[in-house]
């Protein structure tokens, strides 16, 4: 459910959320938003810097994208956080993936490595920054960015935090832990569901031999109805480039402090397995191991009062209006919020004074 405070402030959102969509453009508290391009290796990113109305130089977040086809805003989903951490006195720096409406290369050929290197790079663009504080630079990302941004940091330990929120910790298990919860959640049986997973199993040993897309179409041609889905050859690719991501041995090098935020009705990522891991890597890090999960909050830490497998279409539209619409009040459990807070208690970053509104 959502966490409006008023009828008065619905009312009011949902105007304002019509007027910012007609203008496809809103600011909040003077903050500005330019466009700050950076070159990381062929590609060119077209990159938005986000500024707070304060005077800088600012502390800054950069945001690391999950998996698919991602724009700087998230086609929306991020502007409650560029919203909070803007009027918490942070800078904001999104962008692009490669390929995808004005970034040049292609985001289906990267490795998790190469994606990690794309946010150092950021990093380092930042840094020439006469309002940004050049030491004061973390990470804010989502689902599969839990493997981007602890290489990231294990490679530039000058990135000063971490937030993950929704992170995963292994490829593999995630792709079964999927699979047996998206069968499950469309009524299959248990008789079924093992049969999606030994299947799973076989398309694993294809890509442990290195099968090109040949081999993999005709393999496919004998999936059961459950798992017919074809991937095009540039998916193939990339799922060959990541499969054996584990997040545990890069974690165990970050040594900065993180916040690994999760949803209990997460069906996407293992957020038990998850949280766990987290916990117990980040607690030989003393400030480190600061883990939660949120109740009633699915992967995408929007409300969810059952379970629920978050995947592209109408249903991820409808709940990126209600982004639109409501704002951090879209979220569950003060996601934003928290995480706004969290950041800007940070003991080694320098104190910055805040702004409480709270619409664009």
């Amino acid at each position: 459910m959502f966490h409006l405070q008023s009828t008065r402030r619905f009312a009011a959102g949902v105007l304002f959320a019509i007027l910012c969509i007609a203008v496809s453009a809103c600011s909040h508290n003077g903050a500005t938003t330019t466009r700050t391009d950076f070159v990381h290796g062929n590609n060119k990113l077209a990159a938005r810097l986000m500024l707070p109305g304060t005077p800088g130089p600012h502390p800054a977040v950069l945001i690391v994208h999950g998996d698919g086809e991602g724009t700087w805003d998230s086609y929306g989903y991020y502007k409650p956080y560029i919203r909070a951490l803007n009027n918490a006195g942070f800078a904001v720096y999104s962008w692009n993936k490669p390929g995808i409406s004005g970034s040049t290369g292609n985001w289906l050929d990267q490795s998790m490595q190469d994606r990690a290197d794309e946010v150092i790079a950021a990093a380092s663009a930042l840094r020439a920054r006469p309002d940004i504080r050049p030491n004061e630079i973390g990470l804010l990302g989502f689902s599969q960015a839990g493997w981007v941004m602890p290489k990231a940091i294990r490679k530039d330990p000058s990135l000063a935090f971490m937030v993950s929120v929704s992170g995963a910790v292994n490829w593999l298990d995630q792709s079964s832990y999927i699979t047996r919860n998206r069968m499950r959640l469309e009524g299959a049986s248990a008789p079924e569901i093992e049969t999606a997973i030994g299947f799973d199993q076989k398309l694993i040993d294809l890509l442990v031999a290195d099968a090109d897309y040949a081999a993999y179409k005709s393999f496919m041609q004998s999936a059961p109805e459950c798992c017919d889905d074809l991937m095009s050859e540039e998916r193939w690719t990339f799922v060959k480039l990541n499969f054996r991501s584990d997040v545990r041995e890069d974690l165990a090098h970050v040594k900065v402090p993180v916040l690994a935020v999760f949803g209990d009705k997460d069906m996407n990522v293992d957020y038990v397995e998850s949280a766990e891991v987290y916990r117990n890597i980040l607690g030989a890090t003393p400030g480190a191991d600061t883990i939660i999960t949120l109740e009633d909050a699915d992967h995408s830490l929007l409300p969810a009062m059952s379970d629920r497998y978050v995947t592209a279409g109408p249903d991820l539209t409808q709940r990126i209006i209600s982004v639109e619409i409501f704002g951090a009040d879209a979220f569950a459990g003060d996601a934003i919020e928290l995480i706004a807070e969290w950041v800007s208690e940070l003991d080694h970053l320098s104190p910055r004074t805040t702004s409480a509104e709270d619409e664009w």
